[in-house]
């Protein structure tokens, strides 16, 4: 079985704010609410700032899938770390148990940014469907990838700093970056299935977390 991932290559991103915006748009995600976020280090020695992204890592280890007392935390068919919203409770143990912060709750309901009524409604589809105060995250673009896509953020990644790659087919250009690369928060053990390339920035010992 095909286990899907992400190779962020640190070193390549510019903190365009693409990735995020794609997101955004694609699953309709809420005000307030954010499944992937680009965080900023400095290196004063070398005189480099370094972006990259923090999401769900979607772990073989996920830390959130036992704390959950619904039941409501599974693995999908490609290893991604998915919330069945029917059965999830919005208790916030999986984002007490997360070492990335990556569950987020819409606590308020809010769906829209504006204020006034929209000129035009667009009736949302199943994935962007989402009840008001349960846990949702990067789904690592599921409705995409079972069509043959990439995720919408790796699509909109103009530098191609981001890869996406099933570690059961990897090409040789990508195991060539997966040998330099390292989890974030390797402590945490969690066995991410994102991965990072970083020459100038301590990724594996960081305990960066999504605000």
């Amino acid at each position: 079985m095909s286990q899907y991932g992400m190779i962020v290559d640190v070193d390549k991103c510019i903190g365009c704010q693409a990735c995020f915006v794609a997101c955004k748009e694609e699953n309709k995600v809420a005000p307030g609410i954010q499944w992937n976020q680009i965080h900023r280090i400095e290196n004063p020695t070398e005189m480099i700032i370094n972006y990259f992204r923090v999401s769900c890592q979607h772990c073989d280890n996920p830390a959130c899938l036992p704390v959950c007392p619904a039941k409501a935390i599974f693995k999908g068919p490609h290893g991604e770390v998915l919330v069945d919203a029917a059965k999830c409770i919005g208790c916030g143990m999986c984002a007490a148990a997360c070492p990335y912060g990556a569950p987020k709750f819409n606590r308020e309901g809010k769906t829209e940014y504006f204020d006034a009524p929209v000129l035009a409604a667009v009736p949302l589809k199943a994935h962007q469907q989402r009840p008001a105060g349960k846990a949702e995250r990067c789904t690592l673009c599921v409705h995409r990838t079972s069509e043959g896509l990439v995720p919408k953020c790796v699509e909109a990644c103009a530098i191609k700093a981001l890869t996406f790659v099933d570690y059961d087919n990897l090409t040789d250009e990508q195991k060539a970056m997966l040998a330099k690369s390292v989890a974030l928060n390797e402590k945490a053990g969690t066995k991410p299935k994102l991965r990072y390339i970083a020459s100038h920035c301590d990724i594996a010992g960081s305990q960066e977390k999504m605000w």
